[in-house]
């Protein structure tokens, strides 16, 4: 049974202003090590980042906590599908030239 929903959309240059302002202390609250590595593997490295930010925050929504951050990790699949470390969560994620988006839905155990 689905016990939430959740969608956000970032902007992928406001990561990237985040990012250029705050440095490491910025990635290390958001980010896990792991993360980082998937996003630092690509050339367009902030559409990565955008998307795993926007994950987390459409999983907060989901859940109906606050959750810290950086206790959410997203990681890929080797076809790319991403998942996370939160139970109960599916997670998909897009992103385009401007844009990343995330939709997140949160189910009851064992259903």
């Amino acid at each position: 049974m689905i016990k939430g929903v959740g969608v956000d959309i970032v902007k992928i240059s406001r990561i990237k202003y985040m990012v250029n302002r705050y440095g490491e202390r910025f990635l290390k609250r958001i980010y896990s090590d792991r993360e980082l590595a998937y996003a630092k593997r690509y050339k367009m490295p902030f559409e990565r980042l955008a998307g795993k930010f926007a994950a987390k925050e459409a999983i907060i929504k989901a859940k109906g906590s606050s959750t810290p951050f950086n206790k959410i990790e997203i990681l890929n699949k080797k076809n790319g599908m991403p998942y996370t470390n939160i139970k109960n969560i599916k997670v998909s994620i897009s992103h385009e030239s401007e844009f990343a988006i995330a939709f997140a839905i949160y189910e009851e155990e064992g259903k």
